[in-house]
């Protein structure tokens, strides 16, 4: 039988791409560049993977940003120490694999750049360098081992490896082929980047490798060319022509035309290439973006300045792969299908990786056993589902799970606890929220009615006594007390305008919508003559001659001459659990939620380490992707050193990404500080809620202005002259509407209304004519204020 529920149907997208890597070689190993270019250059993909070099300490700052940037899927360690490697793989968090190992591990599924190139005649193949070849051309071009049989031509003239870059016709360049990024962040379009090398050209090579490996892809127009200096590019037949008619084809979106770059040439050497080329200098301020429509190609004079660095250009997070999109029928408590084309066009076997993100999975946390629930072989990988496939077919299917926020928040709580379950106030907190929709507690006077009304226990009366004595109050205000509270077994009931904390005009409201969801009921109070007991007689119990619930006299329902009043009185599961202290745990859940809708959470629970050691967490659960654990009190006065020890330990135990501080009183700034400094040495993010953000106060309107009241009642009297004009009778509707008007809002008494009604009707002939006075006269004054307050 299937249990499958039916939620309906959304749409994933879906990309795809290939395993990456980033290369680590020895300082100014040159033996490591080629090797790792000669890698890069036989892997799909091959032209976006990094190469840094490593050192006694670690990486650069700048290839350190290049490996976070590229997003790869693992280090492969060319000739760097081990030692410094096992370091850097910590610090990034990526597993690394020797070179001689990369067909074993993740890094495995992508495919020969053949398997994905574009062409149509194999007889001008893209060219490529030797493996012993000049750096600068292997960075170009990459290369290939002539004994294997590929599709590139080893070239050993130079000019060529200037000219095929102009027509992105290399080895290295037919690695991007069918790769894209399908989330980007650029500058808009760019300069061309031209690298001068001289000399070996490591660093070079080195840094321009890395720069257009962080190139998009295919968002922007940013080319970029590697060239030695102008001794040799100057016996390049037609070359400069060729520069320029690639410049001359480029809107004019940017500025200069060309970006000269080097890390081995001077100044004087740029220039003097420049002029080969028949580059202009200039002092225009550089500029990037993209305008809409293109305005007009690029003219000559081209112009170049040599103080530019591309780095910046390129810095900007992005996600690759070739996306696409389909439908899926999402089920719950069972498997649902994702089928669908992948983009990709592959020419024979090639393995691949295929990340998913959509609806089903938003607000899931990003962790492993969260992976594993949707499917065995999945992984988080920014923010979407990967999987690794070998062979990738055209058409894929995969049978995956998603799980629901709860299921998900109990996964959670098995990685980290050899036992579980919600602590009692924690059901009955759960209980509560299930019943009705605890967000309303959020409104105005609801949870300040919700305790007004909740019966006093022996607890709070121990509290209250403990104060009173010590205040030095006396014996007859602890007997008051003890007759009010003590031993009570009725739950504790109210009227309206005996609630306090709540303005009057929220009290009425704030009681009826608790009875609207089902946490309160209505009553009458009956007094008893006999025992001179008082009771609250539901509303659906009310008879004519109610009894004394204790002494079985007939009793009253009113006193003397006032009308029976209606009193309210929580059920009395809502008010065992308010006792109980639930109301804040869902106040703060209700605000938690109203922020990020994606979000479950538990309103109490206990849990058993390891260890052995028993701990109860307020509140733990899902908060749209993160893991939020924290406390609750009802006075933030509870939030000592010890305690704040105590609940920001037991969240980094829990694996939790946000540690909640929350209280319905004000969080004082020592506790605060307290807590952040706790939660960055524990590596958490902190959030607090207060009294603030619970229980923000009312807004107040600014009080009125002279302005205002000339305006209000220049509004009243026009509408009242338009009634007249219209020769028909006014009626109490109108009338009170008018007098609103000339309040600014306010609502009118009956007995304004009434004025007004008998002086239309009794003055109705000659009201007309003493509005259109009053109107001129409110003009007129109306003009002399504004005038007075434009001289101000």
């Amino acid at each position: 039988m299937n249990s499958r529920r039916y939620l309906g149907q959304a749409v994933l997208e879906a990309a795809v791409l290939p395993s990456r890597a980033a290369y680590l070689i020895a300082d100014g190993s040159e033996a490591g560049f080629r090797d790792a270019v000669m890698q890069a250059s036989s892997r799909w993909g091959g032209m976006t993977e990094p190469i840094v070099e490593v050192s006694a300490s670690g990486l650069s700052e700048q290839h350190e940003q290049a490996v976070r940037i590229a997003g790869v899927e693992a280090l492969v360690n060319v000739d760097a120490d081990p030692l410094a490697v096992e370091g850097i793989a910590e610090r990034l968090r990526l597993p690394v694999v020797p070179l001689a190992d990369m067909r074993k591990h993740t890094v495995v599924f992508t495919c020969t750049p053949d398997e994905v190139r574009e062409f149509t005649d194999r007889s001008y193949p893209p060219i490529a360098a030797s493996p012993t070849a000049p750096l600068w051309q292997l960075a170009v071009a990459g290369g290939v081992n002539p004994d294997q049989h590929e599709h590139a031509r080893v070239s050993g003239l130079q000019d060529e490896f200037g000219r095929y870059q102009l027509r992105s016709d290399t080895r290295i360049q037919g690695t991007v082929n069918q790769f894209g990024e399908y989330r980007s962040t650029t500058p808009g379009h760019t300069p061309l980047v031209l690298w001068v090398v001289q000399e070996g050209g490591l660093a070079d090579s080195l840094d321009f490798w890395n720069t257009r490996a962080l190139r998009p892809v295919d968002t922007i127009d940013m080319p970029m060319l590697m060239l030695p200096g102008a001794n040799e590019v100057r016996h390049w037949l037609d070359f400069p022509k060729q520069v320029a008619h690639l410049l001359a084809s480029r809107p004019g979106q940017f500025a200069p035309d060309v970006a000269l770059v080097s890390r081995s040439a001077s100044t004087e050497q740029l220039q003097e290439l420049a002029s080969v080329l028949g580059l202009d200098a200039t002092t225009e301020e550089p500029r990037t973006g993209v305008r809409i429509p293109a305005p007009p190609a690029r003219t000559a004079p081209f112009t170049f300045r040599t103080d530019l660095d591309p780095w910046d250009w390129v810095t900007l997070e992005r996600r690759y792969g070739v996306p696409t999109s389909f439908d899926v029928q999402v089920f719950a408590d069972g498997p649902s299908t994702l089928r669908f084309a992948q983009p990709v066009r592959f020419n024979g076997r090639a393995g691949a990786l295929v990340r998913f993100w959509g609806e089903p999975l938003y607000g899931l946390p990003a962790r492993p056993s969260i992976a594993r629930l949707v499917h065995p072989d999945a992984q988080w990988r920014d923010g979407t589902l990967q999987f690794a496939l070998l062979p990738i077919s055209h058409q894929l299917a995969f049978q995956v799970t998603f799980p629901l926020l709860p299921q998900a928040t109990a996964q959670l709580l098995e990685d980290v606890t050899s036992a579980h379950e919600l602590s009692s106030a924690g059901r009955l907190g759960a209980a509560l929220a299930e019943r009705a929709d605890s967000s309303a507690l959020l409104e105005p006077g609801i949870y300040e009615a919700a305790i007004a009304l909740t019966t006093p226990r022996s607890k709070e009366l121990m509290k209250k006594l403990q104060e009173l004595r010590a205040d030095g109050s006396p014996d007859t205000d602890l007997a008051e007390l003890a007759a009010t509270w003590g031993g009570r077994s009725e739950r504790r009931y109210l009227p309206a305008d005996k609630l306090p904390n709540i303005g009057a005009e929220d009290r009425a409201a704030a009681l009826e919508r608790l009875c609207a969801l089902g946490w309160a009921e209505r009553g009458l109070e009956s007094t008893c003559p006999s025992c001179a007991s008082r009771s609250f007689v539901p509303l659906n119990h009310t008879s004519g001659s109610p009894r004394c619930p204790g002494c079985g006299a007939v009793s009253a329902y009113q006193s003397g001459s006032v009308p029976p009043a209606v009193h309210y009185r929580l059920d009395s599961f809502t008010d065992r659990a308010s006792d109980n202290g639930l109301l804040p745990h869902l106040l703060v859940i209700a605000e938690l939620r109203q922020r990020k809708p994606r979000s479950h959470f538990l309103p109490g629970t206990d849990v058993t380490f390891d260890d052995g050691r028993h701990e109860e967490v307020d509140i733990f659960g899902i908060w749209d992707g993160q893991v939020l654990s924290g406390e609750v009190k009802t006075s933030a006065s509870e939030f000592n050193e010890a305690q704040l020890r105590r609940d920001v330990a037991l969240s980094q135990r829990l694996g939790a990404d946000v540690h909640l501080l929350a209280s319905v009183t004000p969080v004082g700034q020592e506790a605060r500080d307290t807590a952040r400094e706790l939660c960055e040495a524990a590596g958490l993010e902190l959030e607090v809620l207060d009294q603030a953000a619970l229980r923000p106060a009312a807004r107040k309107a600014p009080p009125a202005t002279a302005a205002d009241g000339l305006g209000w009642l220049r509004t009243a009297t026009a509408g009242l002259a338009s009634l007249i004009e219209q020769g028909r009778p006014i009626n109490r509707g109108q009338v009170a509407q008018i007098l609103k008007s000339a309040s600014g809002g306010g609502a009118p008494v009956p007995g304004h209304i009434e004025a007004l009604s008998w002086t239309l009707s009794e003055h109705g002939d000659g009201a007309a004519e003493l509005l259109r006075v009053l109107l001129d006269a409110l003009d007129t004054a109306i003009g002399k204020h504004d005038a007075a307050e434009q001289k101000e």
